[in-house]
């Protein structure tokens, strides 16, 4: 075979299987629902891995619907319409069902109920996603372990602190599932794969995707701390690390050399040839940009950002951020909601 082989990680056991196969046909049949302003990207990664199962198996083990809250082609991210094949249906019994969305989650009572009903005749929900929560909204996630895109978690955490979020791929508990989505949900196709076809037949799969390692449900979202991709030095990642960790406090180069096991003139030489900045720099740029993800994903007050991030006033908070985006914090929040 050609390709890449891909590594298959070993499988910790499930409580229950990922999606649930229905008894009468023998597959695994999945209702996704579509809404407004949903992500192409994660319904092509799902849909593409189970047709590639599907090939390789020569017979259909997953097949699935695609629906929308009426029947009507849903709008995706791109703004082009995609075809669905149906609505929602209280009356129907659905073994799977798979939520893809923006995040609105107006007009989605009856789409609510329709999940908590699934749930509670044994059915699997998964949530890709800004989708999460609609899943959250619904009551299933109470006391239940969950993952979300990591730009989407502190949003989130703001409309339910209680969510038990964590940095992972996908999470199941108690039929339950919850994806980072994007690539993520290749590796949860492949699983399922997996626990349908086996290992060699998952592995032919990944590499007719050219997805050349499996990586299981618990790996983290981020290759290295902060997103980091390419940097090996373990001096500079510990040093990453711990800055964003300590993005509400900031740290003084001492203390963050003495962190990272280095004297501050060789972190103020790593920093400067990696990044072209000194770490008080970088530190000031991370803490930036999580203040506009806060502005653009959740209600918090500019006060309650600048607070969060560790400024000493809400003047010094704007002077900083117009500098670093070329606009006041107020300007960047008021032009989001205008677009």
């Amino acid at each position: 075979m050609q390709g890449q082989t891909a590594l298959l990680p070993q499988r910790a056991p499930q409580a229950t299987p990922l999606l649930r196969q229905n008894l009468t046909s023998g597959r695994l049949e999945i209702e996704i629902v579509l809404l407004p302003g949903f992500p192409l990207f994660d319904l092509a990664a799902l849909c593409d891995t189970f047709d590639a199962a599907n090939r390789q198996a020569e017979r259909i083990i997953f097949s699935w619907r695609l629906l929308s809250l009426d029947g009507k082609p849903v709008a995706n991210a791109l703004g082009a319409l995609t075809a669905v094949q149906g609505a929602i249906d209280a009356q129907r019994q659905p073994d799977n069902i798979l939520l893809l969305s923006s995040g609105d989650l107006t007009g989605t009572d009856k789409l609510q109920a329709w999940l908590r009903q699934t749930v509670a005749r044994h059915g699997h929900v998964l949530a890709s996603g800004a989708a999460v929560g609609l899943m959250a909204k619904a009551g299933l996630l109470s006391a239940k372990a969950c993952t979300a895109h990591w730009s989407a978690q502190d949003a989130l955490l703001e409309a339910w602190p209680d969510l038990d979020l964590s940095d992972r791929l996908y999470v199941a508990q108690d039929r339950r599932l919850t994806c980072a989505g994007g690539k993520a949900l290749i590796d949860f196709a492949l699983a399922c794969t997996a626990a349908a076809l086996g290992d060699s037949t998952t592995r032919k799969v990944a590499d007719t995707l050219n997805h050349d390692r499996l990586r299981p449900g618990s790996e983290s979202q981020h290759a290295s701390p902060a997103g980091m991709r390419g940097i090996h030095n373990r001096v500079l990642l510990k040093a990453i690390e711990t800055i964003e960790a300590n993005l509400a406090e900031p740290m003084s180069t001492e203390d963050l050399a003495d962190a990272s096991g280095i004297c501050p003139r060789q972190l103020q030489r790593l920093f400067k040839r990696q990044f072209g900045m000194p770490p008080g720099q970088f530190a000031m740029q991370r803490r930036l940009l999580k203040a506009r993800q806060l502005l653009h994903q959740t209600e918090m007050s500019i006060t309650e950002v600048g607070v969060a991030l560790g400024f000493v006033s809400l003047s010094h908070f704007s002077r900083c951020y117009a500098k670093a985006f070329g606009r006041q914090p107020r300007q960047d929040r008021l032009r989001l909601i205008c677009a």
